[in-house]
């Protein structure tokens, strides 16, 4: 028994040591998991607290129009943070905020946010091509990869072919069917979007009398902006016993906040249908905002009250069940542009799209999918016919008059020499007109202006200097451009950044291109707003927008979807914002 006994104990003691062994591993075990659990939440606070001071610098830097220098450290929860600014140029800001956990001094984790930060203007360019009322005409051989909206009629030869969507929008009238303005003294803010001397001034409204019964085809409104608002709602109603009717909206369209400057504008607002309006019968636009006395609106207002034939008013809320509409003394600035000439898309040869067809008229086409018309003649579709479809609305351009104004008065603080071969240009103006440029590289940097004309030869590159990053830049013209072969027009090759020629020249009245681009191996993003664009033979374009384009022969034009969010480096009406694909977390 004894003997027995003894061969117990050892046995016991290995037992009791696999017990002490397991229990110790599991107590390591879960310190090391508390640990790294612990140590996970605090890196995620201390990523939250770097998140935090992007914040608080970007609204410091709105706060302070861009004057914001950083700080050493704040306290925040359990934590702190740091931000650094560093100003690329006047627009671009380099934001680097490090969150601490517990503080700076002894941080026991830290995570650093970097991101870029820029005033620039966001543009969205939706389309492949976007015309104006001057029509798009395709010769041959031409190929869209991307969609098409003209506000203008489409023509077509041969083997020419779309491989998205076609929209013709129904055409204008070539004058204003009503519109008022004011000149000097009269012309008066009317302050809205927020509360004015106690009038909460949230919607407000201007009434009108058609001369004409047509479509409504688009508006003008003379408007201002502080800060940075919101898009914000128009609306179209009837008129209710001298006030909107909230229960007959008529349409709906968007006033863009990025087209619209701190100085009045006239800026054009679209609708989703085009409702046709009666003559002599009254009608009214309104504005629907929220409240922010930092961010709100100006209209311009005519207290001469020259307008006789609609009146202004404001409510603080148009929508509720019975709302008060308040008289305003004066006439706000507008116009509307009422419906006019039929428009189509039409081809001599079969015109191939590959997606839907939207137009008042559709000839010799070959569709892909479905069609939208009033009259089809000799045509193909894939999927289903919509006969008997209202005419496309027409669309904004994506530039505006006010947006253009603003790079303008940016670049004109700067006085440019005559480019140089092989170096950097701008920002600035350049009085006259730039000639004779032949294999030439030049570092662009944005924005600049050209008062004359813009020619070059062969072989030239322009491209975006790389300090700009995803952000995109461009050149303004207020002459004709005129490049020859292999022209490269390029971004900074980061994110979905551009360099965009843009040619303020007006062809509506002599027919003169604003901007013809040659044969062979041009490359680029070309506007022109009120020019007509001729872009050549064997070439290839990310994105053509004007009020006429003629593509001649054998060019492709391949859309790129990031030009629907492209962030200009310039433009004081932009607050500071992040620019996309920058944020990096260290």
């Amino acid at each position: 028994m004894i003997k027995e006994r003894g061969q117990i104990l050892p046995l016991i003691i290995v037992a009791v040591g696999v017990v002490l062994f397991t229990t110790l591993f599991i107590i390591s075990g879960s310190q090391i998991y508390y640990q790294n659990a612990s140590y996970a939440a605090d890196s995620e606070r201390a990523t939250a607290l770097a998140e935090a001071g992007i914040d608080k610098a970007i609204a410091s830097l709105n706060k302070t129009g861009g004057s914001y220098n950083g700080e050493s450290e704040t306290n925040l929860g359990d934590g702190s943070f740091s931000v650094k600014i560093t100003s690329i140029d006047t627009a671009v800001k380099i934001i680097e905020s490090t969150g601490y956990i517990p503080n700076k001094s002894k941080p026991k984790v830290k995570r650093t946010i970097k991101i870029e930060s820029s005033t620039g203007v966001g543009i969205s360019f939706n389309y492949g091509i976007q015309v104006g009322e001057g029509g798009l005409q395709f010769d041959h051989g031409n190929s869209v990869v991307g969609s098409i909206y003209s506000n203008g009629s489409i023509t077509s030869n041969q083997n020419n072919s779309v491989s998205g969507d076609v929209w013709v929008a129904g055409g204008p009238q070539a004058t204003p069917d009503q519109e008022t303005d004011c000149s000097g003294a009269n012309c008066q803010d009317f302050i809205f979007g927020k509360s004015v001397s106690g009038e909460n001034r949230l919607d407000v409204a201007q009434s009108f009398r058609p001369s004409s019964t047509n479509a409504l085809n688009k508006i003008s409104l003379k408007i201002k902006k502080f800060g940075n608002p919101p898009n914000v709602t128009v609306r179209i109603l009837k008129d209710d016993n001298g006030k909107p009717d909230k229960n007959n909206v008529l349409t709906t369209g968007t006033l863009y906040s990025n087209l619209v400057s701190t100085s009045y504008s006239l800026i054009e607002v679209t609708f989703s249908s085009t409702p046709t309006l009666n003559a002599e019968t009254t009608y009214w636009i309104m504005i629907d905002t929220s409240s922010d006395n930092t961010n709100y609106w100006s209209w311009q207002n005519d207290l001469a009250q020259s307008y006789t034939r609609g009146q202004p008013k404001w409510s603080p809320n148009w929508n509720t069940g019975n709302p008060t509409w308040n008289s305003i003394s004066g006439d706000l600035s507008f116009k509307t542009i009422m419906g006019g000439a039929t428009t189509s898309v039409s081809s001599t040869h079969t015109l191939n799209v590959g997606g839907d067809v939207h137009a008042n008229t559709i000839q010799n086409l070959a569709i892909g999918r479905d069609a939208y018309y009033k009259t089809i003649i000799n045509t193909t579709v894939g999927r289903t016919s919509y006969p008997n479809s209202d005419d496309p609305p027409p669309k904004v351009f994506p530039i505006s008059d006010a947006n253009i104004n603003d790079w303008k008065a940016q670049a004109q603080a700067t006085t440019l020499s005559t480019p140089v071969c092989g170096s950097s240009w701008g920002p600035g103006k350049y009085t006259g007109s730039v000639t004779g440029l032949n294999g030439c590289i030049l570092t662009i940097k944005n924005p600049i202006w050209i008062t004359g004309n813009f020619t070059g030869v062969n072989n030239n590159v322009f491209r975006l200097d790389s300090s700009f990053g995803a952000t995109s830049g461009l050149i303004i013209v207020d002459g004709t451009v005129d490049f020859q072969n292999n022209n490269k027009v390029e971004g900074t090759g980061q994110g979905s950044s551009i360099l965009m020629i843009l040619s303020t020249y007006d062809s509506r009245t002599d027919n003169i291109p604003a901007i013809v681009i040659k044969n062979n191996g041009n490359t680029g993003v070309f506007y022109a707003g009120r020019g007509i664009i001729e872009p050549g033979s064997n070439n290839q374009f990310k994105e053509l927008t004007a009020w006429g384009i003629r593509l001649v022969a054998n060019s492709t034009l391949t859309y790129e979807t990031g030009l629907s969010s492209v962030l200009f480096s310039s433009g004081p009406t932009g607050s500071y914002s992040l620019v996309k694909g920058t944020y990096q977390v260290k």
